[in-house]
Order: structure tokens, then C-alpha cells, then sequence
């Protein structure tokens, strides 16, 4: 692991991976009741697949924080959830209270592709589940199981149900991570204005959300707005 200094995390990762660093290469720092790591990802798949890596990066937290069916990870199953696209929320039932911002950034260098996906933890809410880890014992966990998660992602996308689009093979895995899926919720554009008020009722293979709203179906993609419970 290679300690940086505070808000250097995304930088070091890209420069590392252009580098040619290897999967797992971290970093990380701790400041401001925050702990953030970046950690880089190369997984073997065309471009146009990168655009799941948050959703993939997200997924790979919710086995740590939540467990798995070989692995019951820090406790936190029925207590934390992924807001789309890729934020882990906590604070049952309503899952509106963030606990950790993920942020993904591909980039290209002579050992081909790669993306830093980088962590920002809220600690105080982790203590506030139960969750007193030490830094590093932490960042080992977390990045460690959003590598595992993207190489095991990386594998499916090679295979015909990968080829429908880039989310196809772990979909229905996570919409169960996704707490305010069927529930009533709003489409919200960067500025705050709500565009659409109905029912979050499912996701694409591309990773679009659906509303159910009293004029239809609308769609609308991860980079345009946030979806949030009314």
C-alpha cells in the first residue's frame, strides 16, 4: 500500500496505472472524520464496458461492508445498500444517509486500459454501525474485495450474456443491493430540480433507471441525474 497525502488519491492512482501498476496498487489517506483510498482496476474488457465499473466498484464494497454467501465481511448485512449508481448508503429503513462516495476514472497507458476507483468513508458513520477497524485494516478490506468483485465481473463480461451490455451477468444481484428499488422516488438533475416523481422500478443492462410515473415509463441515465425517495 502507498500513503499520499490528502486529496492526492485520485492523481496517484491515475499515475500509477499509466504507470502500469497492477491490479490492487493503492493509496490512502485519512482526514476530516473521511478515510479515502483509490485503488486501481484492470479488467480485461473492451471500452465501452468500463461504463459498468462503478456500479461493479459499488458491488464490491457491498460484499465487504455486507458479506457474502462465504464470507459475512464486516456485519453490516440488512444495514448498508447501493444508491444509484454507486454510493453505499445506511440508516435502515430509508437508506438516505451516505456512508461511502465511490468515483471511478479510466484511463489509458502503455500497459493498456486501466481505472482508479476511488473511496471516500464517512467513519463516524461506520462507528455508528459497529465498525471500529483500523485505517489500513480497512482500506485492505474495501479494496480488496472491489478488486475481486471487478475481476470476477470481468470474467461474465466475456461470455454471451456479457456481450448484451456491460451490467447483463450481475444485474439481478444488483437490484437486491438496492434498497430503493419499488419504492416511491424522484429523478433529480445536478441542480436539485426533480424531474420525474413515480416508482423506481428497474434498471438496465446499461445501468439506466426506470420510473414508473403517472405519464409512463421514463428512463434516465446515471450521469444525469440522482434518483431519491420521496
Amino acid at each position: 500500500m502507498n500513503a499520499v497525502k490528502t486529496g492526492a488519491e485520485l492523481d496517484a492512482a491515475r499515475d500509477a496505472g499509466r504507470e502500469g501498476a497492477t491490479a490492487g496498487w493503492c493509496a490512502w489517506s485519512h482526514a476530516n472524520n473521511s478515510l479515502v483510498f483509490s485503488v486501481v482496476v484492470r479488467p480485461s474488457v473492451g471500452m465501452q464496458a468500463f461504463h459498468a465499473l462503478p456500479f461493479v466498484a459499488a458491488m464490491g464494497l457491498m460484499d465487504a461492508l455486507a458479506g457474502t454467501l462465504d464470507d459475512a465481511g464486516l456485519g453490516l448485512s440488512g444495514k448498508v445498500g447501493i444508491q444509484w449508481p454507486s454510493d453505499i448508503v445506511c440508516g435502515a429503513p430509508d437508506f438516505e444517509t451516505l456512508l461511502a462516495g465511490v468515483n471511478v476514472n479510466g484511463g489509458a497507458g502503455a500497459a493498456g486500459m486501466f481505472a482508479a476507483v476511488t473511496v471516500s468513508v464517512e467513519v463516524d458513520q461506520l462507528a455508528g454501525l459497529g465498525v471500529t477497524a483500523a485505517d489500513e485494516e480497512l482500506v485492505l478490506r474495501l479494496s480488496g474485495a472491489i478488486v475481486r468483485r471487478v475481476d470476477a465481473w470481468a470474467v461474465l463480461a466475456d461470455t454471451p450474456q456479457g456481450k448484451m451490455g456491460p451490467l447483463a451477468p450481475v444485474l439481478s444481484e444488483y437490484f437486491d443491493m438496492v434498497p430503493l428499488l419499488g419504492h416511491q422516488a424522484a429523478a433529480v438533475s445536478p441542480n436539485g430540480l426533480p424531474l420525474a416523481v413515480g416508482v423506481f422500478a428497474g434498471l438496465d443492462i446499461w445501468g439506466r433507471a426506470t420510473l414508473k410515473t403517472d405519464a409512463g415509463e421514463q428512463e434516465f441515465p446515471p450521469e444525469a441525474v440522482k434518483i431519491r425517495r420521496v
